[in-house]
């Protein structure tokens, strides 16, 4: 919004938008507040805080301003005479930008100095209602209420504060390091952010420690706390992780009276069932909700995945592009899909490389869709190629024998790859037998041309197999 403070058609033009006219408006915010003597505790704390010469400034601003009787009670509560807890205190009161009261609007979250989000909601202000509003300033507007605001904490100060001692908490704190740098994208920065909104479960320590016993297996590394490994590389890191990243929810969530079904920010589905809460916290991000446990299977913690044939890593030789096609067609029920055809290149088993981040430590079904002979392919006759996965414990020059990890083909037989027959307009997934990842971690594959044939490719789809 723009103010125009030296035009009588501009100062009209505002007072229609927020309804009230007044001389007062002519001046700025400081000195508007400041002339009011039931405002003296307030400006009084601003004098001190340093932001007296911001609402004196042209910027605009919106000020929640507490009547004296409010900042008498809000010295029961705060330590005025610590000169951050003044600034805290006042620089939440003012809103960057202007906000006028419109009790029949939806919510709108204002920044406020301090880099925290108010709520305005149907005149209220973080549910504290307006004894005055919209009252007209040079550089912006003021609100007056009679309980001051509080500063909420961000999700992750609230459960570090409120449930320290347990034992999901516990391992976020324990986190909270140099040595794990790379949990902060997934975990903390959704419990401290304050531009968007997450809701996060706490849970009892019996199910925590349960659901981490569970999930160990799944995460398995050769990494040897004991003897001083990477702290982010250890089979109890890559669990912890995992674990912690499944208690964070997008949105601030209102759990009713029915079972409420809920998808994770990791993609996790799971229930909280009403009769589990144990309280509910509100916070500047968001809700917390301390609960006795999620509903939440072990199908649902360690899922399938895919591997995309146009998202190829490499190749077994360069100088082939010519000859690779990336394609986006309709299979034979209209649907769009994309896939790599790769022909015509004259190499003997050639190859396109693939990986898979983050796989779990456990047995996958393989299944592979790659359609051929549609309008438009030059491919007609049926083929052959084959699916190869790296095993690490073999040394070799030569890079295709590295893909040679032991696996069980399609008609249950142990072999080093798993054969793949293309048939001519065959639109479904075709199973090719299991491979057993053996650690946590990239999953490293190949899929080779038989002799000069060629190669397609939409998908592998892996499903972990768990008992």
């Amino acid at each position: 919004m723009l103010f125009c403070t030296c035009s009588f058609s501009c100062t009209h033009k505002w007072d229609d938008h927020v309804g009230i006219a007044d001389p007062a408006s002519q001046k700025t915010l400081y000195d508007v507040i400041r002339a009011a003597p039931e405002f003296s505790g307030f400006m009084d704390l601003v004098d001190r805080s340093g932001y007296a010469g911001d609402l004196k400034s042209s910027r605009n601003f919106t000020v929640i301003v507490p009547t004296n009787e409010a900042i008498g009670e809000a010295k029961t509560a705060y330590d005025f005479n610590d000169s951050a807890v003044v600034r805290s205190f006042v620089g939440y009161h003012i809103i960057n930008s202007v906000y006028n009261v419109n009790e029949a609007s939806d919510t709108i979250r204002a920044k406020n100095l301090r880099n925290k989000y108010v709520e305005f909601t149907h005149g209220n202000f973080d549910g504290v209602p307006a004894l005055k509003k919209n009252i007209v300033a040079a550089n912006g507007l003021y609100h007056v209420v009679g309980t001051s605001l509080k500063p909420l904490a961000n999700i992750y100060n609230l459960v570090s504060t409120t449930f320290p001692a347990t034992a999901q908490v516990n391992n976020v704190l324990l986190m909270d390091t140099t040595s794990y740098q790379n949990w902060l994208s997934e975990i903390k920065r959704p419990m401290t952010t304050e531009n968007s909104k997450y809701t996060y479960f706490v849970v009892d320590d019996d199910y925590f420690n349960a659901e981490y016993d569970r999930l160990r297996p799944f995460y398995h590394t050769h990494y040897d706390e004991a003897a001083g490994a990477p702290a982010d590389s250890t089979t109890s890191f890559f669990t912890r992780k995992a674990l912690l990243r499944d208690f964070i929810v997008a949105g601030a969530v209102t759990i009713g009276d029915q079972v409420t079904h809920l998808v994770s920010v990791s993609g996790t589905a799971f229930s909280i069932d009403p009769a589990d809460i144990l309280s509910r916290h509100k916070a500047s991000n968001g809700v917390v909700y301390r609960v006795k446990k999620q509903l939440c299977s072990l199908q649902d913690r360690i899922r399938e995945f895919k591997v995309m044939g146009n998202q190829p890593s490499g190749y077994k030789q360069s100088g082939k592009s010519g000859n690779i096609y990336f394609r986006v067609k309709k299979d034979t029920l209209g649907n769009l899909y994309n896939d790599v055809e790769i022909r015509g290149h004259g190499v003997s088993a050639f190859y396109a490389k693939y990986r898979a981040a983050n796989a779990n430590t456990v047995t996958y079904k393989v299944y592979g869709r790659a359609i051929m002979g549609l309008t438009g392919d030059p491919q007609t006759d049926d083929f052959t190629q084959y699916v190869h996965f790296f095993d690490p414990s073999i040394e070799s020059v030569n890079e295709a024998d590295l893909y040679k990890r032991p696996v069980v083909n399609d008609q249950g037989a142990n072999d080093v790859r798993m054969p793949w027959s293309v048939t001519l307009l065959n639109h479904d997934e075709v199973y090719l037998g299991e491979v057993t990842q053996n650690e946590f971690g990239n999953m490293r594959l190949l899929v080779m041309a038989n002799g000069t044939g060629p190669i397609i490719l939409e998908y592998l789809r892996f499903v972990p197999v768990i008992q």
